[in-house]
């Protein structure tokens, strides 16, 4: 098994159950998948954890991969979701049912026009997310890539190994698809 061995070889490798070919895929896509995991994990440890639950799901659902391929981009979306399971337990966990409430049971009267305004922005980000979803990984993808992450084309061709030309398609289709299905939501405003 050479180390320059394409994507797809490495992944079908792994298909017929060759684990040093996993061992190349990890190596090769660690710094992507850690790059991800510390934008949602503030701290260090919680990142890392993060970043060896996703290539634990990936290793485990490598027979699901139907088009080896596209290894990079696929593990990408396995990657994206686990951050935004991490994220919504995270949020789950933290803030409290009623955001008002001090710790001595008063309702705190100050402050509930940025309380509502916050309200509305973590209802918008979950709308969007939840639109995002509806997404295939191929839309998504390279949506996130250029809108959150700041890439490229150019960047984005060489990490999903997609041409410059697809991927400004892809995003443009992207675009349309989300505001057709955020249009119920702005038509509530």
């Amino acid at each position: 098994m050479s180390r320059n061995d394409p994507d797809g070889t490495c992944a079908r490798r792994v298909q017929d159950g060759d684990r040093d070919a996993f061992r190349v895929l990890i190596e090769r896509y660690e710094g992507m998948v850690f790059d991800l995991t510390h934008q949602y994990a503030d701290q260090q440890e919680d990142a890392e954890d993060l970043a060896q639950d996703v290539f634990l799901k990936a290793y485990c659902r490598i027979d699901d991969l139907q088009n080896p391929d596209r290894f990079a981009s696929w593990l990408y979306g396995i990657a994206l979701n686990c951050c935004r399971d991490y994220a919504k337990n995270v949020r789950r966990d933290t803030y409290p049912f009623a955001h008002t409430e001090r710790e001595d049971g008063n309702v705190v009267a100050n402050g509930t026009k940025k309380q509502d305004d916050q309200l509305v922005a973590e209802e918008r980000g979950d709308q969007l997310w939840a639109a995002l979803e509806q997404l295939s990984a191929t839309y998504a993808t390279p949506l996130l890539l250029k809108y959150r992450d700041g890439l490229t084309y150019k960047a984005m061709s060489k990490r999903l190994d997609v041409s410059v030309s697809a991927l400004k398609v892809r995003v443009h289709r992207a675009r349309k698809k989300l505001r057709r299905l955020l249009e119920p939501y702005h038509e509530m405003l």
